[in-house]
Parts: C-alpha cells; structure tokens; sequence
C-alpha cells in the first residue's frame, strides 16, 4: 500500500539515499521551526510538506529542516518532490 503524502509529494525514497550538501550541513536551522515539525509529525505522523530533490543525483535543494526532523523522529520513508 502506498503512503499518501503531504501535497505536492512525487515519490518516497529512504532517508539514507539523499545527499545533504556541506552548505547545509554547515547551516544550523532555528531550533524553534525544527519543534514545531517535530510536534507536527508526533502529531499527524508524516512531514506537513515533502522535501526538495534534484531527480538524476538526489541531492537535497529544499527542506533541509523538514530532512532534520525525520532523521530525528526515525522515519524510514519521506516524500519527496522533484526540483522543477
């Protein structure tokens, strides 16, 4: 079965398969914006929004906080959409 996504998702791909970038890595997202999708997902149990992929090489463009909360909360499978 598959999982519905937030709006917007095009697919779902394993956590460990997107490639973070050393610029976001080395960015240090509001602690209070990271909370707020924590209780989201506790609340509702899936990201309010899917995160942002390049498709040919899954390099992640949009959502690292989005990316930061999933790590957190264990999840296997996020949505994702494609870079347009």
């Amino acid at each position: 079965m598959k999982t519905k996504g937030p709006e917007g998702t095009e697919d779902f791909m394993s956590l460990e398969e997107v490639v973070v970038t050393e610029e976001f890595l080395n960015s240090r997202p509001n602690p209070k914006k990271i909370q707020k999708v924590v209780d989201y997902v506790k609340r509702t149990g899936s990201l309010d929004e899917p995160i942002t992929i390049k498709r040919d090489t899954k390099i992640l463009t949009d959502g690292y906080t989005r990316y930061i909360v999933a790590k957190k909360v264990k999840m296997d499978l996020i949505p994702v959409e494609y870079e347009k």
